[in-house]
């Protein structure tokens, strides 16, 4: 093959409409959102099982599937987290701590937490300080939940906090603290964060696996009887006002309201704000 046969390293310009080539690379954007590997997670993680909703509980752990929403600010959290993990693992090599000491930090090391319906549960820990012995959940978060973040972590983030020492502590590293540090999404610096730490509660990651034990079970014994039974048993039970997952199931009842999360502006506005002619020369924006 000569020099002049061989493929164009790039596309040769064609024109077009540039707000259709907007929506193709909104298109490849979503695309890599709804096939990221945490998108697809179909087994239940330590970040799920302290949930006050046991509707969400019982259907994850039934394996129901959710409805493939495009998780923008999920995304933004993955973004954040694999980028705080290059810092450190950078910092722990310009330090040399492979040859002066050993590594101080751990991070996103994969973890078992416990067992539930005798199927072990992983996850990956944000960090993990060795020298200290604590583990670290990093939360990229807004303001309303900064807020509520100054009053202490939810159950829900407590819950994971606890099983990932647990399962530190049962692979031999020790562990004696947690801490969640919420990172505020739309401030200009840190100094907006909340850094909360506590004793390792290992009874709380215990009384979780349980929990989650016992609702196994029953769908277990309801599994026998159909999986009408199982959606009827799922359906009746409670489900957290405050749940954002609840939408997500294929039983997720119809609001009187939207479901929380984002919905159209204009749902909240219509009639408040007059319409106004488009400015002239304004730029387009892909829908």
């Amino acid at each position: 093959m000569t020099p002049q046969n061989l493929p164009q390293l790039y596309a040769p310009f064609a024109g077009g409409d540039p707000r259709a080539a907007l929506k193709d690379a909104r298109a490849v954007i979503e695309d890599a959102i709804v096939n990221h590997p945490r998108s697809q997670q179909v087994e239940i993680g330590p970040s799920e099982i302290g949930t006050p909703c046991e509707h969400c509980l019982a259907a994850k752990l039934a394996g129901w599937p959710t409805s493939r929403d495009v998780a923008w600010l999920p995304t933004l959290g993955t973004a954040m987290h694999a980028w705080v993990e290059e810092a450190f693992i950078r910092h722990e090599n310009a330090r040399g701590a492979q040859h002066g000491g050993g590594l101080r930090y751990l991070t996103e090391a994969r973890v078992m937490v416990g067992h539930i319906a005798g199927r072990e549960i992983w996850g990956s820990t944000d960090l993990v300080d060795l020298l200290v012995g604590m583990t670290v959940d990093w939360k990229l978060v807004g303001a309303s939940t900064l807020r509520k973040a100054k009053s202490g972590p939810s159950p829900v983030y407590r819950t994971q906090a606890d099983l990932y020492a647990k399962g530190w502590n049962d692979a031999g590293v020790r562990v004696d603290h947690v801490a969640v540090a919420f990172l505020p999404r739309n401030a200009a610096s840190l100094d907006d964060a909340v850094w909360w730490t506590a004793p390792h509660d290992r009874q709380r990651a215990v009384d979780a696996l349980a929990r989650a034990e016992r609702i196994a079970t029953n769908l277990a014994a309801l599994a026998a009887l159909g999986p009408d039974a199982v959606t009827a048993w799922i359906g009746g039970l409670p489900r957290d006002p405050d749940c954002w997952d609840c939408a997500r199931f294929p039983d997720a009842p119809v609001p009187a309201h939207p479901a929380p999360g984002h919905h159209a502006p204009g749902t909240d506005l219509a009639g408040l704000i007059p319409p106004t002619p488009d400015a002239a020369g304004a730029g387009s924006m892909a829908a």
